[in-house]
């Protein structure tokens, strides 16, 4: 079935959200005052620096001089692949008279012009000083494939781990905390029992006013400590810690560098075996406390970084949800994420994680068996199952997880409502993304 991809741009915004965020859409788009009184305002030809079929791949350069002088300088541009392979590189020398400026068009096509995202730097130097801007692009995204194998033994595995899980009773406990409460927001503790009879916990938030919400399901970021949501009030929130996280630390409590590497030898106990389940539980919670004001016909599950490996693994194994938001997925695609990595001086993590764990012999794991174990656990593997509308975001100078690796994800969907949005951002998504997501969520409940 032929996917109809939609990737988002500012014209899927209402006016309201536009005149929210149209100061940082400016900013985003490459704009750089400096001291030594060079302006710069750089912008692809495609405003979401995706570019597809005929369109023209380049960046408009504009510098303005701000000084009173003349000012005389060079400009290169090198752009390199997911390999790290330079694919362009161009120089060329400008001059600016004083109040004016110097523009050209970046045309970056060539014969090594394919689909995959590309990282562009551009140099400027002039009166003694050296300024370097780095941008990220995608050409054809959705061609992309990943280098991800779908073991023959797959579904015979979750399926054991579910009825594994079926055969544990939840013990669902709820109780009112009054001290995180507030005038306009119940918040409710949340206890159930997982795998291995481990006590996972979270914080239910619902409004104080009468009727039935419409339901968030958030899951965790890497060891991140899930808190009540107290500052929402058109919906119910719920965010579960799962094990090794927040509040459900009681049998599994390990740092940065050790948590997704516990018995990572081992499918069987590895411990995203049973932190899945336990999101997937957190899900079953849900639809069996509807009593608590919560509207079970509509609920989202949301997560970002391993949150978003999570939602996507909890969408797939359970049809009920009405959508869900994938942000910034890590460990997506192994084998690619292992190839940009040893590309680099330093190996960014999870990467550095897994490598840690398989340079050291006592743990009998090398890199192919590893590839062989991670192939039950990456999301790819999981996206054909899901069949809720998808908002699926991610920024193009993620280097967790590069967005070369990461759209393996949301290629893997196979579904017509799923919605891609490229942030320009390093550590996170701009904030039109997240003005987007609370009219998407609106849009589907």
């Amino acid at each position: 079935m032929q996917m109809k991809p939609r990737v988002l741009t500012i014209s899927y915004l209402n006016s309201q959200i536009i005149s929210c965020c149209l100061l940082f859409l400016v900013l985003s788009m490459g704009i750089n005052a400096h001291a030594q009184g060079i302006a710069y305002d750089i912008r692809p030809f495609k405003k979401e620096s995706i570019f597809r079929n005929d369109d023209k791949v380049g960046y408009d350069v504009r510098l303005r001089n701000n000084t009173k002088e003349k000012i005389r300088g060079s400009i290169k541009v090198k752009v390199k692949n997911y390999k790290g392979e330079e694919t362009f590189h161009q120089e060329m020398g400008f001059t600016m008279d004083a109040k004016r400026g110097f523009a050209t068009d970046l045309k970056l096509e060539n014969d090594k012009t394919v689909a995959g995202f590309y990282f562009m730097q551009i140099i400027v130097a002039a009166n003694n000083y050296i300024d370097t801007l780095n941008f990220g692009y995608g050409i054809d995204p959705e061609k992309i494939y990943s280098n991800v194998l779908k073991p023959a033994d797959f579904d015979q595995f979750w399926d054991d781990a579910r009825k594994e899980l079926i055969n544990i009773d939840p013990k669902f406990r709820v109780t009112r905390r009054g001290d995180q409460s507030t005038r306009e927001v119940d918040v409710f503790l949340i206890e159930f029992q997982s795998l291995e009879y481990q006590t996972i916990r979270g914080w239910l938030s619902v409004p104080k006013r009468k009727g039935r919400f419409n339901v968030l399901y958030e899951l965790p970021g890497y060891l991140q400590d899930m808190r009540p949501d107290s500052l929402r009030t058109d919906m119910a929130v719920f965010r579960i810690n799962v094990r090794g996280h927040g509040n459900s630390k009681d049998n599994t409590n390990a740092d940065f560098n050790t948590y997704n590497i516990i018995n990572l030898n081992d499918r069987n106990k590895y411990i995203y075996r049973a932190a899945y389940m336990d999101a997937l539980r957190g899900l079953e919670f849900i639809y069996k406390h509807d009593y608590l004001k919560l509207d079970t016909k509509k609920v989202i599950v949301k997560g970002e970084g391993q949150g978003a490996v999570l939602a996507a693994v909890v969408a797939s194994m359970d049809a009920r949800p009405q959508g869900c938001i994938i942000e910034r997925p890590v460990y997506v695609d192994m084998r690619t994420l292992f190839m940009m990595a040893e590309s680099q001086k330093i190996s960014p993590w999870p990467v550095s994680n897994f490598q840690a764990y398989i340079n050291n012999p006592r743990n009998r794991l090398n890199k192919e068996a590893l590839f062989r174990n991670w192939d039950f656990f990456d999301p790819v593997n999981f996206a054909s199952g899901i069949r809720c509308r998808v908002l699926f975001g991610h920024n193009q100078k993620n280097t967790a997880c590069p967005p070369q690796a990461a759209i393996a994800l949301y290629n893997q969907l196979r579904i017509d409502n799923r919605d891609l949005y490229m942030s320009g951002e390093e550590k996170g998504m701009d904030y039109i993304y997240y003005g987007f997501e609370n009219y998407w969520i609106k849009k589907v409940l």
